[in-house]
């Protein structure tokens, strides 16, 4: 062992002795401490000489000075500087418990990553996307759980699996969830209400329910279905929807005639959307769904009809009300816009579809409160046809009517989009136009 010479104290490392020359202290350490430095025994230290209140021992690996008062505990503090596995409290493994970090950190993201796979998963099955099924094969199934129940008989079971299978043949509605006409027999049942100061209906309205084929994904359709259940009810959108519509469903499915008349079946919208898309109508939309919903589950929402519409010439406006615009989370301008669009005189009113996140509905008209408050009376594709007959009874109940009013503190939704039905397109140049949708702000940004 050599050392450093220009120390005016050299104090040994190894033991509590001092000497004033370096040589000195080079001949006592390579004689007193011949054992430590053998390079024989590189592995172990052997310090148990000498008598224990005599010893003043340090570690000579360390930087700085560090001490013991054994050799045992000397020797455990000095395994640790080759040693992963021995953690001592004097000379904590920083690379331990850095790798230990980044293993939490790895099981923590892979515990994230299985969340967010899980959840896109119910996403996809929440919205049509996971290809299960489709409209025809939904119906069969649910039609056969209700038989292994005992809520539906086989002879209905038969009569319905015909309908269904001549519904998806000819393209048209099997009419099986419609209840005709509501607009005047609900405007007459509002009016009865001692509460109300006034009722402002759309000029007419058919309910389309969800049935066994589209149950749970099919509201974007049984609403469009409402809105045209009024359109054909006016003169001149019934010769442009027919004129068009006739043209479109040959084109989408060549092998047979389509009849011009009656409500389109949830199937054949979806061959239209599929129809316009090619046509060039709103493109992002057709990339965000894949340009295919036919034979499918997928959601339809806003723009979907918008494009439905639009295709068909009939001049529609997407509103946007982006945001709540009452502390509370409410909607009061939404209220007041579409209390203004029915109290507006106009030959033909048709209704309101209303989007918002998760589901879609139809709004058929306003109620005005005494008490200067609104109701909005809404139809929604999952209520029933039994319980939408119960308004066409003689004497309708009061009951029945809160299926319909939507008050201001019902309507919470972060967002609602609304299609409105504006005229016809009368020029190509308009028709161009409308592949590209675009919508109004309320409030402004």
């Amino acid at each position: 062992m050599s050392i450093e010479r220009g120390s005016s104290d050299f104090n040994c490392p190894l033991c509590s002795q001092s000497y004033s020359s370096a040589s000195d202290l080079e001949l006592h350490v390579n004689v007193e401490h011949e054992d430590i430095l053998s390079p024989a025994k590189p592995n172990r230290i052997d310090l148990s000489t000498g008598p224990r209140s005599e010893r003043n021992l340090q570690c000579p690996v360390c930087p700085q000075d560090v001490s013991f008062s054994d050799a045992e505990t000397l020797q455990i503090h000095i395994d640790t500087h080759f040693s992963s596995k021995d953690v001592s409290p004097w000379s904590p493994n920083i690379n331990m418990d850095r790798l230990l970090a980044q293993e939490l950190e790895k099981a923590d993201k892979e515990t994230q990553r299985l969340q967010e796979e899980q959840e896109f998963e119910l996403l996809k099955v929440q919205y049509g996307m996971d290809d299960e099924c489709n409209f025809k094969e939904q119906s069969i199934k649910n039609m056969k759980k209700e038989v292994e129940a005992g809520t539906l008989s086989l002879a209905d079971f038969a009569n319905r699996q015909h309908g269904l299978r001549l519904a998806e043949s000819n393209g048209l509605d099997d009419g099986s969830s419609c209840t005709q006409n509501l607009a005047l027999v609900v405007a007459a049942a509002s009016r009865n209400c001692s509460n109300v100061a006034g009722a402002f209906m759309c000029s007419y309205v058919d309910h389309y329910a969800s049935t066994y084929g589209d149950r749970g994904w099919g509201c974007g359709y049984r609403n469009t279905q409402m809105i045209l259940s009024s359109l054909l009810q006016h003169t001149g959108y019934n010769d442009r929807i027919n004129q068009l519509w006739h043209v479109a469903r040959n084109l989408a499915c060549k092998e047979h005639s389509v009849p011009r008349s009656g409500m389109p079946s949830v199937s054949h919208l979806q061959k239209h959307v599929e129809w316009a898309w090619r046509e060039g109508f709103d493109l992002q939309g057709a990339e965000q769904l894949g340009a295919r919903v036919f034979n499918t589950r997928k959601w339809i929402g806003a723009t979907e009809v918008t494009t439905i519409l639009s295709s068909l010439k009939i001049r529609c406006q997407l509103v946007d009300f982006h945001r709540p615009t009452s502390p509370n989370g409410c909607h009061p301008e939404l209220f007041n816009w579409v209390l203004q669009y029915f109290q507006s005189k106009d030959d033909f009113k048709p209704p309101l579809y209303l989007q918002h996140q998760g589901h879609s509905r139809t709004i058929i008209g306003v109620e005005q409160l005494k008490d200067e408050f609104v109701n909005l009376l809404v139809l929604d594709p999952s209520h029933p046809k039994s319980q939408m007959e119960k308004l066409k009874s003689t004497s309708p109940a009061i009951s029945s009517l809160r299926l319909l009013r939507k008050t201001l503190y019902d309507m919470k939704a972060k967002q609602y989009q609304i299609v409105v039905v504006c005229g016809l397109v009368n020029s190509e140049a308009e028709y161009q136009r409308s592949k590209v949708l675009r919508s109004i702000q309320v409030p402004q940004k």
